[in-house]
């Protein structure tokens, strides 16, 4: 604290520099001149700051500004009517410097604040608002400890943003034995407790706070939570001090608010996209499932229709095997009885010789016998027909059965047998198999007999513009203990690695108008993958070919191929 001589020559200065201004001087000179020439000013020390000394002591007149004696004015008596006048243009100077320097102080806290709360509300990151908030309040307000609390999503909790000095629960600050959400919901404004160990016992951490100010953060219809500091040594919060901290709260307030509103936000975009996603998977899942009806529809049709032409055929093919035995039977005794008649009536009828001549007898003897075999052929290749229509438009039942695969797969060739000859630009393509030895497989036969009919006729679709030896390539292996695998390559046009991406999407289809649904790939992925728990790969290289592996488990029900298994490298390498 300053002495008495320093005040005195605080004062001194200050009245010095106040009557001497330029146009205070004028005024205070006119006054001296129309009174008495021999009026002077002096301060407390008796030292002329205006005017000019006599050599007779004259009369003294304090100059009096807020109580107190900031010098004299001597002169005659007359004088005494100018010294409330000098004390009134001194202490209305005062208070234009202390005005200017009040304002001074407002502005740079106004520029501090707005640096601030550009920070503060250009932050979407609640923590880190509420650390840059304590972390200027604890440079401008002096506290030990300080915190910011946030109300939980529960409403009944709060959650410490961030703090400095000693860590702190919310009812450190608050009043002890109450609810702090029903205190902290009456906290409508700021507040200062000079005398927080009589108001608050126990105080913090073990040591009584002896001064509390803390006040709301204040949303739009809620209070968020609340900032709060408090010094464990003797401290007197002012209200410029709670006006400060208020200043910051409303700041921090709208930040918090603000990032609330981002991050609800941005639980919405995330919740309506999980819901588009939903909605795009069941739209997907729809398609998948229209298309298994239309052509599990289609197949049961065909199948029907297959077993129907299957069984009629099989009627006159039963009868004529019957009767072809018969044929065999007669002509052969026929042609013994022709044999004895020529051995023993050597010398026939003129008109029985020339009938023989005619219908050349020996040509007859001979072609009767060749065209009752090939009769015998041709209805066992009937037989053979039938046998594979039939076999490939068995009905599934609910249940698996015990299926041989490499029936399946010959069946599904016999029907594509047509197919397979030669075409309008192409030569016959060339079937290659390699038949490992298969175990009888638990499956949905009509079910696998669709997908090799939907890829060996997309293979031979591949194939019609080659104009080489177009070949399709069918392997089958046991591979581990409970799973098979069937590679189906064909040395066609191949795809693309974008026509890859898609060929298991419904209605998906690189063919002409009319010339594919697109539902063929995607029914047959659905087969392998959800019926019969196995996987569908495929590779492709354009102009070079495409090759399809089907891996399907032995047994279902034991255990199904899983989407990290490792397959066998193709055999038919890609060049």
């Amino acid at each position: 604290m300053p002495n008495t001589g320093e005040r005195t020559a605080t004062k001194a200065v200050k009245l010095k520099k106040i009557v001497t201004k330029k146009q205070i001087k004028a005024a205070l000179e006119a006054a001296i001149a129309a009174l008495d020439p021999d009026i002077c000013i002096l301060d407390l020390q008796n030292c002329v700051i205006l005017g000019m000394p006599t050599e007779n002591p004259s009369p003294k007149f304090p100059i009096i500004v807020d109580q107190q004696t900031w010098g004299w004015v001597a002169g005659a008596d007359s004088v005494a009517s100018l010294v409330p006048l000098i004390g009134c243009i001194v202490q209305q100077e005062l208070q234009k410097k202390s005005l200017a320097k009040e304002l001074l102080e407002r502005y740079q806290e106004l520029d501090l604040f707005y640096d601030l709360s550009t920070q503060i509300t250009a932050s979407l990151d609640i923590t880190a608002i509420a650390e840059l908030a304590i972390a200027e309040l604890k440079t401008l307000i002096p506290a030990t400890s300080g915190a910011v609390f946030l109300v939980g999503s529960d409403r009944r909790s709060l959650e410490q943003l961030a703090n400095f000095g000693s860590p702190c629960s919310p009812q450190d600050y608050l009043y002890p034995g109450q609810d702090f959400i029903t205190q902290l919901a009456q906290l409508h404004h700021g507040k200062i407790i000079n005398d927080a160990q009589q108001a608050l016992p126990g105080g913090i951490c073990g040591n009584a706070f002896h001064a509390l100010i803390h006040v709301p953060l204040n949303g739009k219809d809620r209070v968020l939570g609340f900032i709060a500091l408090g010094s464990t040594v003797p401290e007197t919060y002012t209200t410029e001090h709670l006006k400060t901290l208020e200043i910051f709260a409303s700041q921090v307030a709208i930040a918090i608010e603000k990032a609330l509103l981002y991050q609800q936000s941005q639980t919405a975009a995330q919740q309506a996209q999980a819901q588009a996603q939903t909605v795009q998977q069941a739209l997907q899942d729809l398609k998948q499932t229209q298309a298994k009806l239309v052509q599990s529809e289609k197949m049961s049709s065909l199948g029907h229709t297959i077993a129907g032409v299957a069984h009629e055929i099989n009627n006159p093919v039963g009868f004529i095997s019957g009767n072809l035995e018969l044929l065999q039977r007669d002509s052969h005794d026929l042609l013994e009885l022709l044999a004895l008649y020529q051995q023993h009536y050597p010398d026939a009828h003129p008109d029985i010789l020339a009938k023989a001549e005619e219908i050349e007898i020996e040509l007859v003897q001979s072609e009767l016998v060749e065209i009752a075999r090939s009769m015998q052929e041709g209805v066992r290749r009937i037989k053979e027909i039938v046998l594979s229509l039939r076999n490939f438009s068995r009905i599934d039942s609910r249940q698996t059965q015990a299926a041989d695969l490499h029936e399946g797969l010959d069946s599904t060739l016999m029907i594509l047998r047509h197919r397979l000859k030669i075409g309008d630009h192409r030569p016959e393509i060339e079937v290659i198999k390699d038949y490992g030895e298969l175990p009888i497989v638990l499956c949905y036969p009509g079910q696998l007999n669709q997908v090799f009919m939907n890829i060996l006729s997309n293979a031979i679709d591949a194939l019609d513009a080659v104009q080489t030896q177009p070949q399709i390539q069918i392997r089958t292996r046991a591979v581990g203990e409970n799973q098979v695998s069937i590679w189906i390559k064909d040395n066609g046009s191949g795809m693309p690695p974008d026509v890859i991406d898609h060929i298991y999407e419904p209605f998906f289809t690189t063919k002409g108008v009319g010339k594919g649904t697109g539902l063929g790939m995607a029914i047959s992925q659905q087969v392998i993958r959800d019926t019969h728990q196995g996987r569908l790969d495929c590779t492709s290289q354009p102009e070079v070919g495409t090759e399809f592996c089907i891996t399907i488990p032995i047994n279902p029900t034991t255990s199904g191929v899983d989407a990290a298994t490792t397959i066998p490298d193709s055999p038919y390498k890609m060049v």
